[in-house]
């Protein structure tokens, strides 16, 4: 058929006592490089930070404190930015590239929790812990620039703002919203489901039955974001290509029609009442 054809194109360091000894930990290539931010990429390092809600209710020249207060790490492809169970000193903004963030079997398999973007943050609800430590395993899935805020310059600059910290909390319990909704497809969902909710959430907030969504992972990283073997979600893509709902070219895929793409979610029925 002709969705076939067309998807064959896919192809201090501080131990968290409940981390130690569990799992082995990817090693650095070499250490995260620390750089400065230049002078043309202060102004769009504001400008993510103001549209974030971690930020977005803050004062301009708390924002600019912040930033003066950061700093800059670039990383290349494979290079782990801290691992789980180590103290931290501070969370991150992505300025470029793609930052996975992992946990590992103790033989080694990984699973990828969560996966990071430009303009997205990470490690942000640790800032709040009375001892914080990183929960997760952080790997620049690319060449990556990261912008590290310390954890108590944060915490001191929101104390004097009720509205930051309203909207933060807002945000925090989003985040434990959408955990909540991952665990409950993982665990519920047919894999065809799962791939359809996915493709769905990312297209754009004006998007109406078509769009074209252009994928950063890999086959593996995707698969494994998804709780689901490359193999098997190959078969959840052609399914719906065979349906006519999406034409898959490489990491390009082209919803024609969301109607038919939603209809593959397990609970289409309740999704279009609460649309």
């Amino acid at each position: 058929m002709a969705g076939r054809q067309v998807f064959k194109s896919l192809q201090g360091r501080e131990a968290d006592p409940q981390a130690r000894g569990t799992a082995p930990q990817p090693s650095p290539v070499t250490a995260p490089v620390v750089v400065p931010l230049r002078v043309t990429e202060r102004r769009a390092a504001l400008l993510a930070m103001g549209e974030h809600p971690m930020f977005a209710a803050l004062a301009h020249d708390q924002l600019r404190r912040l930033l003066s207060a950061g700093r800059t790490e670039q990383l290349v492809a494979g290079q782990v930015l801290y691992s789980r169970g180590e103290a931290s000193a501070r969370f991150f903004l992505v300025l470029e590239g793609q930052v996975n963030l992992s946990l590992h079997s103790r033989d080694g398999g990984e699973k990828i929790i969560d996966i990071q973007g430009p303009g997205q943050v990470f490690a942000e609800a640790v800032a709040f812990m009375a001892r914080p430590v990183y929960q997760m395993t952080a790997t620049a899935a690319t060449a990556a620039r990261v912008l590290g805020i310390p954890n108590p310059d944060y915490v001191e600059t929101l104390l004097g703002n009720p509205k930051a910290c309203r909207q933060v909390l807002q945000h925090l319990s989003s985040r434990l919203h959408l955990r909540i909704r991952e665990i409950e497809g993982i665990t519920l969902e047919s894999a065809t489901s799962r791939v359809a909710r996915l493709l769905d959430g990312r297209m754009p907030a004006e998007a109406t039955d078509t769009a074209r969504i252009r994928l950063t992972e890999t086959r593996q990283e995707l698969a494994s974001y998804l709780a689901m073997k490359p193999e098997t979600l190959s078969r959840a893509l052609r399914v719906l290509a065979d349906n006519g709902a999406v034409v898959v070219q490489g990491r390009t895929i082209d919803v024609v029609s969301r109607v038919r793409l939603r209809s593959h979610l397990d609970d289409a029925a309740n999704f279009w009442a609460d649309s």
